[in-house]
């Protein structure tokens, strides 16, 4: 009793919170997973069984459309009579005939190449032979005449599905006309005529491993089973599901061709595939259940605000003799709360509550101080930040314009070094003037860079390209964001009128235009070239926002989107254009007045 009374308000308070939060914490933690789960399931189910009712039917129709195609070849009266006559005449005109008529029936019957690899057929009677379509290797056909007709003929039946078998080294490229890597097949008799025998028709089972692995969407765990509950197609290598536990556990959904069966572990679905008796299990984990059903964000949701409440409730019924106290206090301290912070609590006691309206006082002083000291610290950043996008200067750019200096002078061309040493001087002083107060400048003095740029590049770049100004009179006094043409011409320069090369790897040349115009209370800008362009795909990548680039590539582009956002708090102004092999035009539509915005006090005059 002496030890609780030595306690503080807020240590009481403290202590009480971190109880009842252990508690509500513990059993809503412990309940949300199952809860979750166990609601879940039932839509995960049906879910699962759709899904593997898509597939399967997709499967089913491959199956339907390889046993169609075979009755068709079976019944076909012209295959009859020369197999008649072949019969009656055994030679090999005759032969090719039936070989050639095979290999057009696929054609004929309007069925996917790759649906119908192959056909072997083998008939009876006092001259037995076998015929196939042209090209159907050796290997295959003996291993029809190995392993397939025997099991045929093993289990008696009328028709059969064949198991996959992988093809040999060669045999789906010199024969089919396709790259296949596994193989396929329905087998049934043959009878029409007097005649018997054994149909095979050879299909890609690399049609099915893709339709397959459309299971692979919703789970990553899934089997495809033969007749015998053989896996022929594992969704991984080390897959965990266990067949004989889900089929003898499994109870059927709406048709007798699906079923499912729900474990602690997680969820399994069955799907039946007809013709053939294979079967495709699909398996989502427990954690895969509750990672990405939707109705368990809003379980979360729901079992917070429960929590919280009852930590409400438990909190009031305990701490409440505790505020009452407070209530003067609490007044005092709502405007404060308000964002007043002028307003200090009236301090008439010394005991905890005094302690309290005293610390808070001085907190609300430091608050007052620390917020004013941000606000200006924030400014001062976003100059800075502004400032130094201004005056970044490309590495590269002085090198090669020091290398073109180098040249010049080693050829002894001393007017022509003054000449580029000069205009470079000009576009460094520009960059390097980087007070608040020039974030911007004249058109006219952003042209005289960019004049001073490319007469540096035409040293470098002899007559590799031409230069068109198109500049209204009435714009040249207008204020623009500064260095914002000189990186858009180099940018031209660089990867359009240098990018465009023939098939030798020779610069093509060509021609940048520089437009600038005033209509009203708008500045339009617009660079553009005739040279190399950008596909669709390339373009959205210039374009995108979160596009993380190599070092050095498209910095232009980023630096001036992030100025324009800087003034006009969006980057909508800027547009780009391009096809390839057409060119590129960056274009710009900038308002010549700009109100004072969040980021200092900037404002665009009118000329």
């Amino acid at each position: 009793m002496i030890c609780k009374n030595r306690l503080s308000l807020s240590q009481k308070l403290l202590l009480t919170q971190i109880l009842a939060f252990i508690i509500v914490y513990a059993v809503v933690m412990s309940v949300v997973p199952s809860v979750v789960y166990s609601i879940s399931s039932r839509p995960e189910v049906e879910t699962a069984m759709h899904f593997n009712e898509q597939v399967g039917m997709r499967i089913s129709q491959c199956f339907n459309e390889l046993k169609r195609f075979s009755g068709v070849v079976a019944s076909d009266d012209e295959l009859n009579r020369l197999l008649k006559e072949y019969i009656t005449s055994p030679n090999d005109a005759n032969m090719a005939n039936l070989r050639l008529f095979l290999s057009n029936t696929g054609h004929k019957d309007g069925v996917s190449s790759y649906r119908v690899l192959g056909i072997y057929l083998e008939i009876y009677g006092d001259c037995p032979f076998s015929t196939n379509t042209v090209g159907l290797s050796e290997s295959t056909k003996s291993y029809i005449r190995r392993e397939i007709l025997p099991e045929y003929e093993k289990n008696d039946k009328k028709i059969m599905l064949m198991e996959p078998f992988v093809f040999s080294q060669g045999d789906s490229t010199t024969l089919f006309g396709g790259n296949f890597t596994k193989g396929y097949g329905y087998v049934q008799e043959y009878h029409k005529n007097g005649m018997e025998g054994r149909l095979v028709v050879i299909s890609s089972y690399d049609e099915i491993v893709y339709i397959v692995q459309d299971i692979g969407d919703y789970c990553e765990d899934y089997v495809l089973l033969n007749e015998e509950n053989k896996v022929i197609q594992p969704g991984t290598a080390y897959s965990s599901i266990d067949c004989g536990k889900v089929l003898q556990n499994m109870q059927y959904g709406d048709s007798y061709l699906e079923g499912s069966y729900v474990a602690e572990e997680g969820i399994y679905a069955v799907r039946w595939l007809d013709p053939g008796g294979w079967k495709l299990i699909s398996y989502l984990t427990r954690d895969e259940v509750l990672s990405k059903n939707r109705s368990q964000s809003l379980m979360i949701l729901f079992s917070v605000a429960l929590f919280g409440i009852v930590v409400m409730i438990a909190l009031i019924m305990i701490v409440r003799k505790f505020i009452r106290p407070l209530s003067e206090v609490s007044e005092q301290m709502r405007a404060i709360a308000q964002g007043d912070l002028k307003v200090r609590v009236m301090i008439r006691s010394q005991d905890e509550i005094g302690r309290v309206g005293e610390a808070f006082n001085i907190m609300a002083s430091r608050l007052e101080k620390m917020i004013d000291e941000i606000v200006e610290k924030e400014k001062l950043e976003q100059t800075m930040r502004y400032s130094l996008l201004i005056s970044q200067v490309d590495p590269h750019f002085i090198y090669n314009t020091m290398n073109t200096i180098t040249y010049l002078a080693q050829k002894g061309r001393n007017e022509d070094v003054m000449v580029v040493n000069k205009a470079m001087i000009e576009i460094l002083r520009d960059r390097l003037r980087i007070e608040i107060s020039e974030v911007f400048d004249t058109v006219r003095q952003e042209v005289d860079v960019v004049k001073q740029y490319l007469l540096i590049q035409e040293y470098r770049y002899e007559g590799t390209f031409k230069v068109k100004y198109v500049v209204e009179q009435e714009a040249e006094d207008c204020l623009i964001m500064k260095n914002i043409l000189q990186p858009l011409v180099e940018n031209a320069l660089a990867h359009g009128i240098l990018g465009n090369k023939d098939e030798n790897g020779e610069v093509l040349g060509g021609c940048i235009c520089i437009a600038v115009s005033l209509k009203g209370e708008t500045l339009y800008v617009e660079v553009s070239d005739n040279g190399a362009g950008m596909s669709e795909e390339r373009l959205l990548e210039v374009m995108e926002e979160n596009t993380r680039w190599e070092r050095g590539a498209n910095i232009g582009i980023r630096n001036i989107r992030e100025r324009i956002r800087y003034v006009y708090h969006t980057d909508e102004h800027l547009q780009i254009h391009s096809r390839k092999g057409m060119g590129t035009t960056v274009s710009m539509c900038l308002p010549i007045n700009v109100e004072e915005g969040k980021n200092g006090n900037i404002r665009v005059s009118e000329k």
